[in-house]
């Protein structure tokens, strides 16, 4: 009788590891998805981010082209 109790509660023992490790991976799961979650956000946060900036110095690089444009024009009207 204590070969098959002891069977028994061996199997008892591997039933409960299994489950506290069903729980664990369940848990890292969860935790895994929601730093991908706020990592997805960063990252649309940042590349709006980087699109605004993108913009920003486009209409700052038109404003230099234009200026430098005005003053060639201006020291060449002044040199004639």
């Amino acid at each position: 009788m204590t070969f098959a109790s002891d069977k028994f509660a061996e199997l008892e023992t591997r039933i409960l590891r299994t489950i506290e490790l069903v729980k664990t991976t369940r848990q890292e799961r969860d935790r895994a998805e929601m730093e991908l979650d706020v990592a997805r956000k960063t990252i649309a946060r940042l590349e709006k981010e980087v699109d605004q900036l993108s913009h920003e110095r486009d209409l700052v690089k038109n404003k230099i082209e234009s200026l430098l444009e005005t003053l060639s024009e201006f020291t060449e009207e002044t040199v004639v």
